[in-house]
């Protein structure tokens, strides 16, 4: 009888422990984060995002030869007629804050194939224009607003080098269109042309957020406590401190087993997540029904995304679909290798995924009701944050957006003018002036991807790089109008090419230096605003100046002298302290506490 009451008694208490360990399992929490693929079709997305920027860009760029088949037609102004091309560069980067807020909305593929079918329709309505200025309207404006759609979603997806390919290819092929066909029909081709971003945008498939458990383990409230129940259990359970790298958890005797917080759920495998490492646990200071202990929480690998030290803030979100939009990652603007930017960075960030690292301005766990608000907020957030101009306190960031007012006043002279110039004022080939945009766009491509290992040359920098070679274009722009051939021209368009790659690729380097990772969307939304208006008027003043001295060479001293001045503003720049700068020293304070209380665990 009593073998059988002691049994009765043991599998009582099996049921009752099964019913607690139900219990704790129900009451899980769970965290979603996107974790984008290392290779495979990752660059398959990469590769469509190219493609993406060179059809857009290269459309735009290819104004330069389509300005003198538009002008011969509408029989206008150099100035006019350059507003058309200069009104959707500058409109696409004006929406900019819109756009990127529809695309954390909706995701990057819905507006990417809108706009590509948008701007299309644009284009082959501008056929229709009776007048310069319709089609300064229909191509200018409603085209530059789908252009905009087109080329912000592909920025978040870190691609920009089709740029110069684009320019490369899209010159000659503009010239040899419209010289052969006329410039309707070759209008109408590259609509056709545009329409192939719907393939390059439906690749762009958006992530699957993955669900992550939040494993929660028992600590009691200080390491003098923990001796002291150590002593009191140190004949058969003893109670230790597990110091496993990150990990500090307190192991209970077997007899309190039933009260350990332990989620039974295991984190994801390394083949599924890269540079796991061990589970990092942070402490919540609220009670637990041990003692009323505090309780730790500990977070895989794969979904910390804190660069704080040791306060407890959610790395993942309740709704999935939060999780996956692409603009709450503060790095979604970053132009270059993610992993080189993270390393950049003391902090833990480091020791995990350098992606899923950047998602950290995710919004907190929302309750079901509130779903259907999160799809608005998301939207909001965005442009909340990409048009909030209290960033120009930070007098590096007003420096670099005073300076692009100015560079952007030259940028686009070789783009638009340097093949007029070398068919009007140097009596070139039409033909074989178009090959100067070929020439640019090579350079330039070469100088987008040459910029980033010539910055990482020991005592150089993205700065000190991107301001030499933005200064060098200037100098080679105001010497532009010394040109006297089709040598020199080609000379000057593939030194400047090269030159002034790196104010597009280096200077998101430069501006994440300034304002560090948490405001670096808000910088790059302030820019586009920025260049969005300078670039509108650059083109047409420069039409201006022609159409007042009958030749361009005017122009380009007027246009190289405003990227000179842009370089000062950028050189000014190492006069003021960053908020980077103070951010490190915060991190390394951060640092600094965790060891201490790493120590302090550990004694």
């Amino acid at each position: 009888m009593a073998a059988k009451q002691i049994l009765k008694k043991k599998h009582l208490e099996e049921e009752e422990e099964l019913a607690k360990l139900k219990k704790l399992d129900d009451q899980t929490e769970y965290e979603y984060v996107t974790i984008p693929p290392d290779g495979g079709f990752g660059w398959v997305v990469a590769f469509a995002a190219m493609l993406c920027n060179l059809v857009c860009d290269g459309t735009l760029f290819a104004f330069g030869t389509m300005k003198i088949h538009l002008q011969t037609h509408f029989k206008c102004s150099d100035m006019l007629i350059l507003m058309v091309g200069s009104v959707p560069c500058g409109v696409y980067l004006l929406v900019g804050p819109i756009v990127s807020g529809l695309s954390n909305r909706y995701g990057c593929r819905p507006i990417i194939i809108i706009g590509s079918i948008g701007a299309a329709t644009c284009m082959v309505l501008s056929t229709l224009s009776p007048n310069v200025w319709v089609m300064m309207i229909v191509y200018g404006v409603f085209g530059g607003i789908f252009f905009g759609m087109v080329y912000l979603p592909y920025i978040c997806c870190l691609v920009t080098a089709g740029t110069g390919i684009g320019a490369l290819s899209f010159g000659p092929l503009a010239d040899f269109l419209m010289t052969k066909f006329g410039w309707k029909p070759g209008m109408l081709i590259f609509a056709g042309i545009m329409l192939t971003c719907i393939l390059f945008g439906a690749i762009m498939r958006p992530l699957k957020p993955q669900k992550v458990p939040v494993k929660r383990d028992i600590e009691l409230q200080s390491p003098v406590k923990t001796l002291k129940y150590k002593n009191e259990h140190s004949s058969n359970t003893p109670a230790t401190l597990k110091n496993a790298d990150e990990t500090h958890e307190v192991l209970l005797p077997k007899a309190d087993e039933s009260a350990r917080i332990s989620n039974p759920a295991t984190v994801p495998s390394s083949d599924t997540i890269s540079n796991e490492i061990p589970a990092v646990t942070t402490i919540d200071n609220s009670s637990s029904p041990l003692n009323q202990s505090s309780r730790n929480r500990t977070i895989s690998s794969s979904s910390q995304a804190s660069a704080g030290s040791g306060d407890q803030r959610r790395v993942g979100v309740a709704n999935p679909e939060d999780a996956s939009r692409p603009l709450y990652k503060k790095d979604a603007f970053v132009s270059g290798s993610v992993q080189q930017l993270h390393h950049s960075s003391r902090t833990s960030l480091n020791k995990i995924n350098p992606y899923v690292s950047s998602v950290t301005n995710i919004p907190a766990a929302i309750t079901e009701e509130k779903k259907k608000d999160s799809a608005v907020k998301a939207f909001i957030d965005i442009l909340g944050a990409m048009t909030d101009f209290s960033i120009l306190k930070n007098k590096q960031m007003l420096l670099i957006c005073i300076g692009n007012i100015f560079s952007m006043l030259g940028y686009y002279l070789p783009i638009m003018c340097l093949v007029s110039f070398a068919i009007e004022d140097l009596k070139v080939e039409q033909a074989r002036a178009s090959l100067l945009l070929t020439i640019f766009g090579f350079f330039n491509t070469i100088g987008r991807f040459a910029g980033g290992p010539i910055a990482m040359i020991p005592h150089l920098n993205a700065l000190r790089v991107h301001n030499a070679l933005l200064f060098t274009a200037g100098i080679l722009t105001v010497l532009a109008a010394y040109a006297y051939n089709f040598t020199t021209c080609a000379i000057y368009a593939g030194l400047c090419g090269f030159a002034i790659a790196p104010h597009m690729s280096l200077l998101p380097s430069v501006i994440y230096d300034c304002v560090g990772l948490d405001r670096y969307t808000t910088a790059f939304g302030i820019l586009f605003l920025f260049r969005g208006v300078t670039s509108i008027i650059g083109p047409p003043a420069a039409g201006f100046l022609k159409d007042h001295t009958k030749k361009y060479d005017m122009a380009f001293a007027i246009g190289g002298a405003m990227i000179i001045i842009a370089a000062f503003f950028h050189f000014c720049i190492v006069c003021f302290p960053s908020d980077r700068q103070a951010e490190k020293e915060k991190e390394e304070r951060e640092e600094e506490e965790e060891i201490q209380r790493k120590n302090k665990l550990d004694v």
